[in-house]
């Protein structure tokens, strides 16, 4: 990952821009250790002052990758957290266009498609990302977050400035932004572990949602969709595969490959389960190495799957690296987490999570999982009975909020 962070506002207030700049940069720089790039400019009119501060973590391009990177005259210029997957390809239709390309990255890739196509740029991406380009000849500030927002990007508006980053702490650095809680999103994360966005628990810093874009101009900002998930659109008709299995087997191998560009020693993490076993046994039809796998366990062996990533390990005769932890190691390391994620810890198997990848990172610098699958597939057994959901609700509320959810 890498990480970005932003100001643009009136010059009429008074501070240290580039310190402030700097300081939301240092803030997270365990996003990008590789490298750190800035740029600071001011609208024609001496009215509005921009700066983009990025923190790198080299995955592709290693050597002309730095940040920002502009267009061929300069007066576009982007800052990005993420990896587009078919830049390749988009590359080889912008140069037909006829750009000219400085380096290999796929971050140039975001300003010529920004040139060609302005803000539809987004709907051309397929990857995860966050940016933002500042767009000098129009004076524009534009920010992007993908469709199902993978990549993380934070808003403050006040006192006609407004803040972006990739963490919220970055934007709590900067001068008059008050450290409060909002009670609203205290409740919503006591019922659902997690703050739904765009809110945070942050009072004044919100989520740009996920499939939006935003664009500030001269002290103005908007922000509009551009991708609506499918599961909310009536159902088409389309005929299924005649082979719906293998057909899903086809996306989810093409999804693995992609996954796999880089420049830089890449791993999976394995639990031994389906959907992280699914993922290392694609990996290896498409490496001429051993695929490099992590698995974490518990001292208590009862607790610990390890044997049944050792079992996955073996049959794909992956380079296998273990990392045992104890209850000691969670309590020890819980207030890192909590300072990472800018939020209390909901889930007990980021602890764990957090130390394997610290393991890995000694070995590698980018991991596969299989994160999300069980969202994706309704892989829990909560899924089984939503489908039971509208005759439950027929139930009188009385009934249903007195007796049934405590037995429940």
């Amino acid at each position: 990952m890498c990480g970005i962070a932003g100001i643009a506002g009136s010059l009429t207030q008074s501070f240290d821009f580039s310190g402030a700049l700097r300081n939301m940069s240092a803030v997270i720089s365990h996003r990008g250790p590789d490298d750190d790039g800035f740029l600071e400019t001011v609208t024609r009119d001496n009215r509005y002052r921009i700066g983009l501060a990025h923190r790198r973590l080299s995955i592709i391009d290693l050597s002309t990758g730095h940040q920002p990177i502009g267009n061929e005259d300069g007066s576009i210029q982007i800052i990005f957290n993420g990896e587009i997957y078919n830049f390749h390809s988009l590359r080889d239709e912008l140069i037909a266009c006829g750009h000219r390309f400085a380096t290999a990255s796929d971050t140039e890739t975001i300003v010529h498609a920004y040139e060609q196509w302005g803000e539809r740029c987004v709907e051309y991406f397929r990857g995860m990302f966050a940016f933002a380009i500042w767009d000098a000849r129009h004076e524009r500030l534009f920010l992007a977050r993908d469709r199902f927002g993978k990549k993380p990007l934070f808003l403050y508006e006040a006192n006609g400035i407004l803040l972006f980053a990739s963490e919220i702490k970055s934007l709590l650095t900067f001068p008059g932004v008050d450290v409060e809680v909002e009670p609203v999103a205290v409740w919503d994360y006591l019922m659902y572990r997690y703050v739904p966005a765009p809110n945070t628990l942050f009072r004044g810093i919100r989520k740009l949602m996920p499939g939006c874009y935003a664009v500030w101009e001269k002290g103005n900002l908007i922000e509009r969709q551009y991708y609506q998930p499918p599961d909310q659109q009536v159902y088409s008709g389309t005929p299924l595969p005649a082979d719906p299995v293998g057909a899903f087997l086809d996306k989810l191998d093409e999804a693995v490959n992609i996954r796999m560009i880089s420049d830089v020693p890449f791993g999976a993490f394995l639990s031994g389960g389906i959907d992280s076993s699914a993922v290392v046994g694609l990996m290896s039809r498409h490496s001429t190495q051993p695929i490099k796998t992590f698995s974490v366990g518990f001292s208590e062996s009862k607790y610990s799957e390890l044997a049944y990533a050792r079992t996955i390990a073996d049959q794909f005769k992956t380079e296998h690296h273990e990392l045992v932890v104890s209850q000691e190691h969670l309590i020890e390391h819980l207030p890192a987490l909590v300072r990472f994620r800018d939020a209390p810890v909901a889930e007990p198997s980021d602890i764990p999570i957090y130390l394997l990848a610290k393991e890995a990172r000694q070995t590698v610098k980018m991991v596969l999982t299989g994160e999300g699958a069980d969202e994706f597939l309704g892989g829990y057994p909560k899924h089984v009975y939503e489908r039971y959901v509208a005759w439950y609700q027929l139930i009188p509320g009385f009934a249903r909020h007195n007796i049934l959810e405590s037995l429940i």
